[in-house]
């Protein structure tokens, strides 16, 4: 491949699976399935995945890319972008094993970006977080579900703020984190500056049992583009993460995230200290 961009993350057997978002040298994307035994090397397939091949998914899914792996249960859901002729929607697939998928449904209209599940139902409903965009800065909203094709209660609950690092684009990143004091977000804001936007990630809290309720947003970034290979790439000056995945014992947090959109990096941190950044507001 050209570039690995992004990925999504899930747990197989004693290995850490990936579905990565790779450009060819021709500039054609796909997603394709990897491996790691440790979450640092990934064995890459040489097939793509989650290839459309029947409609309606040969209309809406022109390119696919930006995977979201969720497992609800037994089974792993993976939300995607679908670039088509109308803008982009999401798409969503399922599978009992992360190598063969299901294609579900496209579960968005056009413009309507960077959705992520939660891991587990919610006063009996499915519940995502999204970001609708028609032409303005978007926001965060929560909607709800009842089989995870079919969404309504649509809620904001979060806004880009003034005169901050996050006062253009906001949305979600990875796939919300259940913690004991609320979920963990981790979602990406951007500052215009006048030579382009800069991406960087940020940090909300969310109620357990009422994802509508922010019960802290630090006024600072958590991660920002520092390195030569997130400020120097096809598009510089990002940050952007899919995949955030709990260790084993619960304590720390294995980020992954695009640098530049040219790159795939990793950043870790522990839990509990994410969480006190959300309630002290710092």
């Amino acid at each position: 491949p050209g570039n690995v961009l992004r990925l999504a993350v899930g747990h197989g057997p004693g290995e850490i699976v990936a579905l990565l978002r790779v450009e060819k040298r021709d500039g054609t994307q796909s997603i394709r399935y990897a491996e790691s035994d440790d979450g640092l090397k990934f064995e890459i397939s040489d097939e793509p995945m989650l290839v459309p091949t029947d409609e309606p998914h040969l209309t809406y899914e022109e390119a696919i890319y930006d995977p979201r792996i969720t497992r609800i249960e037994d089974t792993y859901y993976c939300t995607y972008a679908s670039e088509n002729r109308f803008g982009c929607q999401i798409g969503l697939s399922r599978s009992k094993d992360l190598k063969t998928w299901e294609k579900m449904e496209l579960i968005a209209e056009p413009d309507n970006r960077n959705i992520v599940l939660f891991p587990e139902k919610i006063n009996g409903l499915y519940c995502r977080l999204d970001r609708p965009f028609s032409g303005q800065q978007g926001g965060v909203w929560v909607s709800y579900s009842p089989d995870l094709v079919f969404w309504g209660i649509h809620r904001n609950i979060m806004e880009s703020r003034r005169f901050a690092w996050d006062r253009g684009k906001i949305g979600p990143g990875a796939p919300p984190i259940r913690t004991d004091k609320g979920w963990l977000e981790i979602y990406h804001g951007t500052t215009p500056y006048c030579n382009g936007l800069v991406y960087r990630l940020g940090l909300v809290l969310l109620d357990l049992a009422d994802p509508t309720k922010v019960l802290g947003r630090p006024k600072n970034y958590l991660l920002s583009p520092t390195e030569p290979y997130e400020r120097i790439g096809d598009v510089p000056n990002v940050c952007f993460a899919c995949a955030a995945i709990p260790t084993e014992d619960g304590r720390d947090v294995w980020i992954y995230y695009g640098g530049a959109d040219q790159c795939l990096c990793l950043a870790t941190a522990r839990i509990d200290d994410l969480v006190e950044a959300c309630l002290t507001w710092d």
